[in-house]
């Protein structure tokens, strides 16, 4: 059995539920040739001893220095490129490597975690699926941007916009906006974002509506904003800052004054905010302090000071309000 201060190896699992080592291996990777019943034994032999499997215990790879996957939505996104550096930098200090997936354009986006589990001892990424995860049962799965809900599930590192949202609306208050709108991106049902910037809005809103138009990424953003502007608002809410920037460009094109007939705002902090005309107002995220604190609970889940699932392996980062000349 596991001492205090060891961290459980694949006998202490193979003792506790009395079976061979070759049975664990088995189990945890998913294999063929064990019962279902042994099965779940075993996993919850490991569930109870917190054993969390190397990739090389696995005998996947030959044995190296850990190795962190990163699974993002799309690297040609500002915001997943910065992130990207940042985990990159804060594994770098601990002598980690780090491998980068992505999701939408992968052939199978719903596999990719799982595809990538098989070459590194832990996962973390955004809309992480964990169940196909072969070999996951002890595995280190943390979900970004994730929610107090999800904690049932791995770890989440959650960013939090409730401050920043009532810092905003004072903000545009003393400013004399009373006709904000959000702007979304195009492709779905509308986002938790866009509705939470929303509702934050109302108390500024004249009428108490906020309303939440659609934009696609790249184009079609006079068409919108000649709606946006049809309406009467004063104020408008981009999904991201990518976003805002191209509608500014959109707004000097229809020769409408930012801040003057309209006041802009983005959301995440990223460095194209600040090197355009006029700087963009954005509710930023610390994207070092999310790559800080996602390696630091990946760290402490490998060497069990953090448990894999529940309250203690819940990190927080606030958005803060960064104002500048665009409001």
């Amino acid at each position: 059995m596991s001492t205090p201060g060891r961290r459980p190896t694949i006998i202490d699992v193979a003792q506790r539920a009395g079976v061979s080592r070759q049975t664990v291996s088995r189990a945890m990777n998913d294999m063929a040739g064990i019962s279902a019943a042994t099965r779940e034994r075993v996993l919850a032999a490991a569930r109870e001893l917190n054993y969390r499997p190397s990739r090389f215990g696995r005998g996947l790879v030959e044995q190296g220095p850990i190795t962190l996957g990163l699974v993002v939505m799309d690297l040609s996104n500002a915001y997943f490129a910065e992130l990207g550096a940042a985990v990159v930098r804060a594994c770098a200090a601990r002598g980690w490597n780090v491998v980068l997936a992505e999701a939408e354009h992968a052939a199978d986006p719903a596999n990719v975690a799982a595809e990538l589990a098989r070459r590194v001892d832990a996962i973390v990424g955004y809309g992480v699926l964990t169940g196909g995860i072969r070999g996951g049962a002890g595995m280190p799965v943390v979900r970004l941007d994730g929610s107090p809900e999800q904690l049932d599930e791995g770890g989440v590192v959650e960013l939090a916009p409730a401050q920043a949202l009532a810092d905003l609306a004072g903000h545009l208050r003393r400013a004399g906006v009373r006709r904000p709108a959000v702007i979304d991106l195009r492709g779905g049902p509308v986002g938790e974002r866009a509705r939470a910037v929303a509702a934050a809005l109302h108390a500024v809103s004249e009428d108490g509506s906020v309303p939440i138009h659609e934009a696609d990424p790249l184009h079609g953003h006079r068409e919108v904003l000649e709606a946006v502007l049809a309406g009467g608002a004063d104020a408008l809410v981009a999904f991201n800052d990518v976003l805002a920037v191209r509608l500014l460009r959109a707004l000097r094109a229809l020769d409408v004054a930012v801040p003057e007939r309209l006041r802009l705002v983005g959301v995440d902090g990223l460095e194209i905010g600040a090197l355009v005309t006029p700087e963009l107002t954005t509710l930023a995220i610390d994207i070092e302090a999310v790559a800080r604190e996602t390696v630091d609970l990946v760290a402490g889940m490998l060497e069990g000071s953090a448990p894999l699932r529940g309250t203690g392996a819940h990190r927080v980062v606030p958005y803060r309000l960064e104002v500048r000349a665009s409001t």
